[in-house]
């Protein structure tokens, strides 16, 4: 067949005869005519072969079983899903797996595959026009962070989340681990939490996602079942301490993906500290859904955490249990319900008195008096929003934090400050608020975490009122330098 010098089709790139109408070939014309109309009929997917290739996300067979019935070619099919021929051929030999969500989708809509049979509601909340929606903005991220929880089966995109972490060119694992190998990543995540605390997430982020990658390969070499259930054990407290770095640089799509890791490793762990693992996980969940100004979620995900909290075989720590009482006064905070919140602050006192700092696991070691003095602080702080006569409150507890987060809490403190000075601004107190919002400033301007500079938006915006005043002015000044220089 003879063809125009660089005439080809357009959508498998096979040459045109000369004097060929148009940009396809036939076959790629005939399949974009039916472009959106399914190829099979109603209750062609109910064949056992098929719901058990579509419950794996196996298309080869689907792929064969669709042409065979519509008559199509593999690029003709290919036209139908966006596919290109080769990879429609890769998939039907079973060398290639379709697993980004957005791909899967697409498919879906152009075969007539029924949702369900894919692990998706019927409308998959995960997509949108064929576009994946992020974890942060997904209507069913309750839903699978409750199933992942409750072990209630693996959430169809778990499978998937391997996607986030970086190409990895490690050597291939060891044949066999014991409890020492689980006590070196022990070790080099509570080297990266410390790091964590001390600068910010940014410094250490990427190395820890890294990290986990190596890790999670390691879940099915031979060991004995308690060095199985440590190693599940440390993956996901690694898990968690990636997941907390990203959330601290506001990569926070990212940061849920690495938690929704944590918690189903955590749920697969049959260790004595496996629920409080699970239930700081939630609550790191919550203090995202917080941030986000998303307080109705973060309350849903408390309560799924004190309803972990007794429902496992293994009980939580007492410093656990405070922790679960000190997020729901924040809240309840946020929603401006002042009832509730002085009851959670009373039920997270009483529980930490009951605390042995000595014998708090990892995840929990932040967990100090000045840590939930901050807590309470922040609560009557988000109160006095709407309720100026919390505001002196806030002042005592933030005051008391601040002083009692060493070097070793330096981003706590740092994140602490801006509501300090930001409740001084409200009852008046102008010079005092100046000073310890240029010491907020400072502080946060040494650190590698993107969210401390949230904590400053909201100080500048505590100050506006009085603005006309020359050193508030100056503060602001900074305040705005230094939000445009980090961004």
């Amino acid at each position: 067949m003879t063809s125009d010098a660089g005439h080809r089709c357009r959508a498998c790139g096979c040459a045109l005869r000369r004097g060929h109408p148009g940009v396809l070939c036939d076959p790629c014309a005939r399949a974009a005519r039916s472009y959106g109309q399914c190829p099979v009929p109603d209750g062609f997917y109910d064949t056992p072969a098929l719901r058990a290739a579509l419950a794996t996300y196996d298309f080869g067979p689907v792929f064969r079983a669709v042409r065979l019935q519509a008559a199509l070619s593999q690029e003709e099919l290919g036209l139908m899903v966006g596919l290109n021929q080769s990879r429609v051929s890769a998939v039907e030999r079973g060398e290639h797996r379709l697993r980004d969500v957005a791909v899967i989708s697409r498919v879906a809509a152009a075969l007539g595959i029924p949702a369900p049979l894919l692990g998706f509601p019927t409308s998959p909340a995960g997509s949108v026009n064929g576009q994946e929606v992020s974890w942060v903005d997904r209507r069913d991220f309750f839903t699978a962070v409750t199933a992942i929880t409750l072990g209630a089966g693996l959430h169809p995109e778990l499978q998937r989340l391997d996607a986030l972490l970086p190409t990895r060119s490690d050597p291939p694992p060891p044949r066999r681990i014991g409890a020492a190998d689980v006590k070196a990543v022990e070790e080099t995540t509570a080297a990266f939490r410390l790091s964590d605390y001390r600068h910010g997430g940014g410094l250490s982020r990427a190395a820890a996602v890294a990290q986990l990658g190596y890790v999670l390969t390691l879940q099915d070499i031979r060991c004995s079942e308690p060095v199985r259930a440590q190693l599940l054990l440390a993956t996901a407290d690694l898990a968690m301490t990636a997941a907390w770095m990203t959330y601290d640089v506001e990569q926070h799509d990212a940061a849920r993906r690495l938690w929704m890791i944590a918690l189903d490793t955590a749920r697969r762990a049959d260790h004595p500290r496996s629920t409080d693992l699970t239930v700081i996980l939630l609550l790191d969940l919550a203090h995202q859904a917080l941030h986000l100004h998303r307080p109705d979620e973060a309350l849903r995900l408390v309560q799924l955490s004190a309803a972990t909290a007794t429902s496992r075989t293994y009980p939580v720590s007492a410093g656990t249990r405070s922790y679960i009482a000190a997020t729901t006064a924040w809240c309840h905070a946020a929603l401006g319900h002042p009832e509730p919140c002085h009851r959670a602050l009373g039920e997270a006192h009483q529980a930490y008195a009951d605390t042995d700092p000595a014998a708090a696991p990892p995840w929990a070691v932040h967990v100090i008096p000045a840590e939930l003095t901050a807590q309470h602080g922040h609560a009557f702080f988000l109160l006095a929003r709407t309720q100026p006569q919390y505001a002196h409150a806030a002042i005592e507890h933030l005051r008391d934090a601040v002083d009692g987060f060493g070097p070793t809490y330096a981003r706590s403190r740092a994140v602490n400050l801006p509501g300090l000075s930001s409740s001084y601004f409200r009852v008046g107190e102008l010079t005092t608020a100046v000073t310890i919002g240029h010491e907020a400033l400072t502080e946060i301007s040494s650190l590698s975490s993107q969210r401390a500079y949230a904590r400053l938006k909201t100080l500048a915006e505590s100050a506006e009122p009085f603005q006309h005043n020359a050193d508030v002015a100056e503060l602001r000044g900074r305040i705005h330098h230094a939000l445009v220089t980090a961004a």
